[in-house]
């Protein structure tokens, strides 16, 4: 029988006592134990399962408090059935063995620096009240005691919270006789928060002092584990204390802990009757890529299990503004890029140890790690190119959609006359009237001061793209795809199969621009030698305009039959 889901649910306990859909995970506690350092920094997108592992090690290790208060997962059976449990030697010497301390900073994203730190103020009060037990005893002197209060009722100062962690930690070592395991989740969210909000440079001085009372020369840790989405530079945050070990998406470490990989995407499809649309999700969900394993969007497929219907459930649960700010702040360069990305062509970069905000919306290294880190693009297969240079792409259906929904939005908050444009210029197209696509082209659009400065065949394609996602209702726009013997440049389908479907060809013309017209044919032969139109005509679409369009500058030549 299928298990219920539970989305959104990121505690172990939760979702292992309800009984709800579960992908067996608990081998990461084998190999973080095998490849850890005392401190571990991992890094994936967000909702990939870091809060939820995190969750899973505080159960596994965490041990009893006094008073006969259970540790988190003893006597409850957590673990009875999975996979860490056949590691007979592992469970014997570690299960239930160390004070932990567990903290998740994701919901600090708060408008001011005074907000965020009195967020972790509370979240620090919440964790030492956990540990009342140790206030409680007599393993603390009438200081230490005095001192526990403060975090307690929430009257620690600025200072006095940037060591909360570290006295925690020897306030355990002194009761348990055990040094602690700290868990901290999400340790850049406040960061990357402050940035956007605009008080980064105060956040990152206090989280300094947070990360490092805790991590650097602490004689009461055990081991640390931090989770994020990137790794700021060591000059940023980890100067404060010793280098953590990082395991980044590009790392072969913790590859397939963090996700869902094909089998398990398999496995869980069949299980809850879905089996057939598997090439779907994976065309929808797929695409990540950790450690060259090829790892699946786990957030998405358990939104698709559940509503049993595909639809852009990661992508809807962070903020787009980076993507608006592409548009509206990004140079011409970064857009250019953008145009390939949305159109199948790999953005080249190098891999970096680590971010330093603030960012520029420039097309740099730091920018494209930003967006590899966070889950937006992947290292494409076979483009590796000198060093450590490589391509990235669009990690999947779900982003791509995104990314041209954002493109689409952007073209509709143009000004009025650029908008009428665009409305005339997709008008013709769809009605075959290649000489005024070519005029609203040459008139009104390339010419005109709003447009941006085309240098390479993939920004027109993201230009004509953008407006067909604008004001193409009743149409399914395409970008590169596949069809008979390759990819066409872009693919129109009306919902009404008795309306013209649309197949274009780009064409780029170099740097004298010359016979603009013989290239623009050259697109409507392509278009027949490579079958693009075979997929619309085994679909039912007997009406087609095939377009070969040229373009040099702001110039720009059209081609086009009707296919009956």
């Amino acid at each position: 029988m299928k298990k219920r889901i539970l989305t959104g649910a990121e505690s172990f306990e939760k979702i292992i006592a309800g009984d709800y859909f579960y992908v067996d995970k608990t081998l990461f506690i084998k190999e973080l134990l095998d490849k850890r350092g005392e401190v571990t920094l991992i890094t994936r997108p967000r909702r990939f399962g870091k809060t939820m592992n995190m969750s899973m090690l505080e159960h596994f290790f965490g041990l009893a408090a006094p008073s006969g208060i259970p540790a988190a997962g003893e006597g409850k059976g957590l673990f009875d059935g999975l996979k860490i449990m056949e590691h007979g030697d592992i469970v014997e010497k570690h299960k239930n063995k160390y004070p932990v301390i567990f903290l998740t900073l994701k919901n600090v994203e708060f408008p001011s620096y005074e907000n965020s730190v009195d967020k972790i103020r509370i979240l620090v009060s919440s964790i030492y009240q956990q540990k009342m037990y140790l206030y409680e005893t007599d393993g603390l002197n009438e200081f230490k005691k005095k001192k526990f209060y403060r975090y307690c009722s929430e009257e620690a100062t600025e200072i006095e919270l940037q060591s909360a962690l570290l006295f925690l930690t020897e306030c355990l070592y002194t009761y348990h006789g055990k040094r602690a395991i700290v868990l901290l989740d999400e340790y850049d969210a406040p960061l990357t928060n402050a940035y956007v909000k605009g008080f980064y440079n105060e956040m990152v001085e206090f989280m300094r002092g947070f990360l490092g009372g805790t991590f650097k020369t602490n004689d009461s840790l055990e081991f640390g584990v931090l989770t994020g989405v990137q790794r700021i530079s060591k000059e940023g945050l980890f100067s404060s204390f010793n280098n953590p070990k990082v395991c980044g998406i590009m790392d072969e470490e913790f590859a397939t802990d963090f996700g869902f990989t094909e089998e398990e995407v398999k496995d869980a499809c069949v299980a809850y009757g879905l089996g057939e649309s598997f090439n779907e999700a994976k065309r929808w969900y797929d695409g990540y890529r950790f450690g060259g394993q090829d790892m699946y969007n786990p957030w998405s497929i358990t939104g698709y299990l559940d509503r049993r219907k595909f639809d852009e459930y990661w992508v809807n649960t962070g903020s787009t503004s980076i993507f608006k700010d592409i548009f509206h702040k990004g140079d011409i360069s970064l857009k250019d890029n953008l145009a390939g990305l949305i159109t199948g062509a790999p953005v080249m970069m190098y891999a970096e140890d680590g971010i330093t905000y603030p960012l520029e919306y420039s097309n740099s290294n730091a920018f494209w790690n930003l967006m590899l880190n966070a889950g937006y693009v992947k290292p494409c297969n076979g483009t590796r190119g000198l060093g450590d240079k490589f391509g990235v792409e669009l990690v999947n259906m779900e982003v791509r959609n995104m990314f041209a929904r954002t493109a689409r939005i952007w073209f509709e908050t143009q000004q009025q006359p650029v908008s009428k444009a665009i409305s005339r210029f997709v008008g013709c197209l769809l009605q075959g009237d290649s000489d005024g696509v070519a005029a609203s082209l040459n008139d009104d659009l390339l010419n005109n001061p709003s447009c941006h400065d085309y240098k390479e065949e993939n920004s027109y394609h993201m230009f004509i793209y953008g407006m067909l996602l604008a004001v193409s209702d009743g149409y399914t726009v395409y970008s590169n795809p596949e069809s008979g013997k390759g990819r066409s440049d872009c693919m129109i389908k009306p919902h009404d199969k008795e309306k013209h479907a649309v197949v274009i060809e780009f064409k780029h013309r170099g740097a004298d621009g010359k016979d603009l017209k013989e290239e623009a044919q050259k697109g409507l032969e392509q278009i027949e030698e490579k079958a693009y139109m075979h997929n619309l005509r085994r679909e039912g679409y007997t009406r087609i305009y095939k377009y070969g369009i040229a373009f040099h500058k702001k110039t720009c030549e059209v081609a086009m039959e009707t296919v009956k």
